[in-house]
């Protein structure tokens, strides 16, 4: 603990028009802070243990890098490579000497971008049924009684904030703008960058 103490100077021609404002030099340490020695620590072990950390870290960083390079290969041999040979060959399935068998599927992926805009199109087009409300509610300690209470309504009177979140699920989303993507009426006004829709074709060996 720190105490300081301001000495008393006499009344002299020299200070009495002196500033009040206090300075480094009108205080003393009349004690010493009081100091917490630190527990004993192996500074071996932690030493070592924090090389460890840091050469995991680095070989988690490389593995989810060699990962991403290899689905990427996955991706333009199953969506690229293998479609265009089989597609020179004239066809879609082809079985090998070795008891397997390539298959090429269409498919479509769909991750929205513009909710806004895809939303609503749903609604335009009577297919809001596949968008999803989700309410969270945050509650105090406590607060068990009023969580049973909004289950079943919600009231006001409780003064807890909810926040909505509009969605959809990300395999209905698929499925959804596939079959509307086959669906004359609805492919034709579909705003396919809203939806974020990527189609092509790709492989599948059994």
């Amino acid at each position: 603990m720190l105490i300081f103490a301001q000495p008393i100077k006499p009344m002299t021609e020299e200070n009495k028009e002196e500033d009040l404002i206090l300075v480094d030099s009108d205080f003393e340490l009349t004690s010493e802070p009081e100091y917490t020695k630190p527990r004993d620590i192996n500074m071996s072990e932690l030493i070592q243990l924090a090389d460890e950390l840091d050469a995991l870290e680095a070989q988690v960083s490389d593995k989810e890098l060699e990962l991403s390079v290899l689905k990427q290969a996955r991706k333009t041999i199953a969506e690229e490579s293998l479609p265009t040979l089989m597609e020179q060959a004239g066809v879609d399935t082809l079985k090998l000497t070795n008891g397997r068998k390539i298959e090429i599927k269409d498919f479509v992926d769909a991750r929205i971008t513009d909710p806004n805009v895809a939303f609503e199109w749903l609604r335009e087009t009577d297919n809001e049924s596949i968008i999803k409300n989700e309410i969270s509610v945050s509650l105090g300690r406590g607060d068990d009684a009023i969580a049973q209470d909004i289950i079943q309504t919600l009231k006001e009177q409780y003064e807890v904030e909810a926040a909505v979140k509009v969605g959809i699920h990300n395999m209905t989303l698929k499925a959804f703008c596939r079959d509307a993507l086959e669906n004359p009426e609805l492919a034709e006004t579909l705003p396919k960058k809203a939806f974020g829709i990527y189609q092509g074709k790709r492989a599948k060996i059994n």
